[in-house]
């Protein structure tokens, strides 16, 4: 499916020993190389290494579940997790599918696949059957983890329906004709389903085991580790596959750039862990630096979050901008002041405007406001924050270029242009993705012949190694030839101080081709019409760029991990449900 290859040594960035940043002088290009060296490790070996660190502290408080374990505590689930998954058949490298919500036990099975030289493949909690019955095949899972059952969540229910062979298969000896490499199923929970493993009996049954000290030997750093599903808004979802250095390294970086190495921090977890900013930037970035985490709830519950933030005093948050626009807009309905224990509010996971990065800093009164960018292909972050940012940095950029990548911003033929001026922002380093799991010809698409891994998204750089989304190309609309990035539009309209949410979309118009439509989310009680649109940005954006028609909506249509889905929006004006 994917060989080491000297293409992926090339996307190695320099090991340096210096703190410092090289520049062309012919065009938009950035590199930093490092405030210190790469480690060159598994994520097995980092993690015992926290372990041996901090034994007796709490790695994980699960409030929802009411358990709490201690690092010492929680690789010793884990190992005892891989030694049965090992001896279950399955050999380093084969794929274990996680399919759960929030959970302990979702993150034992993470680092257990870890441990045991296993490819964890995240799915999203809430795939329906053609969903889940793609993902099995295009990884080739050879088993599957499944969460306990929730109110409105069944997944065993649903592996039934899909697998009817399951009921009269004995644990470990699944044999599927629909899906030949599916061998074992491990369920969570108290209940007892016909053809699976008990993943607690598991977890007991294999304690103390010492062959976890070979299996760890087998792993190298640019072997692979975690498969993150892409959204597959335009599609199938796309698997694309990191590397044991990439997680090992990105975690270490992002966790220092959050502060995460100061101290002692319990980290508030509202985002899905299937998600690049839920397992690399908070989960195994708070735990490569002895974080503790705080799993607010199963799923995403915005009471629930905001109660564990307050009674856990929680000091550090990550989410993505419509999770804080949720929280804010709770927060100020409750008439109440976040205590000062919040240290730090990581904003990513899609572009966030300068309004709101201001009024997390004034409402959730944080002592640092942070943005990142990044993606699932770059293991998760490019660009981040660095610790005395001001507010202004924060908001109007995505942050400091990260230690050890390159970047540069290219026009349509490839050619850099110059700082300033936008372009398709491509990236080189350490963190970019092995591949795309069994898509050659799709890996070659998304990368030059030199390792540079084309984003998709429409960027400036300056020469003081900071990045600026102009948004993605993809939503760019042309109207009448003019091309407009949505993302200028929306910042501005989301300084009114009715509007909690905007997007702008293009839809069809026969003279200009596409046509500029705003979509609002309104305070409570706020009224606001067309002209309004037009007052607020009325010498503050070109004529050609002040939408034309005018939409009012509840909530957004949202992707699990809290995106807006455009095109969804697009689906609706157009067919007239909007």
């Amino acid at each position: 499916m994917w060989s080491k290859s000297a293409s992926f040594a090339r996307r190695i960035s320099p090991i340096a020993r210096w703190s410092c940043q090289i520049r062309a002088a012919s065009g938009s290009y950035l590199h930093n190389p490092g405030s210190e060296p790469l480690t060159y490790d598994t994520i097995g070996n980092v993690l015992q290494q926290t372990v041996e660190k901090y034994p007796n502290r709490v790695a994980v408080r699960s409030l929802h579940e009411g358990v709490t374990l201690t690092y010492e505590e929680l690789l010793k689930q884990a190992d005892s997790l891989a030694c049965a998954l090992r001896a279950q058949g399955l050999v380093k490298g084969d794929r274990l599918g996680i399919w759960s919500h929030n959970s302990v036990s979702w993150i034992v099975a993470a680092v257990a696949a870890a441990r045991a030289g296993l490819i964890s493949v995240l799915l999203n909690p809430v795939y329906e059957k053609n969903e889940l019955s793609f993902c099995i095949k295009k990884t080739q899972l050879k088993s599957l983890f499944i969460g306990e059952t929730l109110p409105r969540r069944n997944y065993y229910g649903t592996l039934q329906q899909l697998i009817p062979e399951l009921n009269g298969a004995s644990p470990g000896l699944l044999k599927s004709k629909e899906f030949p490499s599916l061998t074992s199923v491990i369920a969570d929970g108290n209940e007892k389903f016909a053809g699976t493993f008990s993943y607690k009996s598991l977890v007991t049954e294999y304690q103390n085991r010492s062959e976890i000290s070979e299996y760890g030997k087998e792993v190298k750093p640019e072997d692979g580790s975690i498969i993150h599903l892409t959204s597959g808004t335009t599609g199938e979802p796309k698997a694309g596959l990191d590397s044991h250095l990439g997680v090992v390294n990105n975690t270490y970086f992002t966790g220092k750039r959050n502060t995460f190495h100061e101290g002692h921090h319990n980290i508030c977890v509202q985002v899905p862990l299937f998600h690049a900013l839920g397992s690399i930037v908070t989960i195994l970035g708070g735990m490569r630096h002895g974080a503790s985490l705080v799993l607010s709830a199963p799923t995403y519950n915005i009471e629930a979050n905001i109660n564990a933030l307050f009674k856990e005093k929680c000091t550090a948050i990550t989410g993505t901008p419509t999770m804080f626009v949720d929280m804010l807009t709770k927060v100020r309905q409750m008439g109440v002041e976040v205590p000062s224990h919040l240290r730090v509010a990581l904003a990513a996971g899609a572009p966030c405007s300068p309004q709101l990065i201001r009024d997390m800093q004034k409402y959730l009164n944080a002592e640092s406001v942070k943005a990142l960018y990044g993606m699932t292909e770059t293991t998760a972050c490019v660009f981040q924050s660095v610790p005395g940012d001001s507010i202004d940095m924060v908001a109007e950029t995505v942050g400091y270029i990260q230690d050890h990548v390159e970047v540069k911003v290219v026009d349509e033929t490839g050619e850099m242009v110059p700082f300033g001026s936008s372009g398709e922002l491509v990236v080189r380093g350490y963190n970019n993705m092995i591949c795309y799991w069994d898509e050659p010809e799709k890996t070659r698409q998304t990368f030059y012949k030199d390792g540079w891994l084309r984003t998709g998204d429409k960027f400036t750089i300056s020469e003081d190694g900071y990045g600026r989304i102009v948004g993605r190309i993809k939503d760019i609309i042309i109207k009448g030839g003019e091309n407009i990035a949505p993302k200028e539009i929306e910042d501005l309209l989301n300084t009114h101080p009715d509007i909690i949410e905007s997007q702008v979309v293009g839809v069809s118009d026969e003279r200009l081709g596409e046509e500029l439509c705003v979509v609002l989310k309104l305070r409570e009680g706020a009224c606001f019409s067309l002209d309004d649109v037009t007052k607020h940005l009325t010498g503050r954006l070109a004529r050609f760029k002040i939408p034309k028609l005018l939409k009012i909506i509840d909530d957004f249509p949202k992707t699990t991990s809290g995106k807006i889905q455009k095109y969804r929006l697009k689906e609706l004006i157009e067919s007239g449900k909007l």
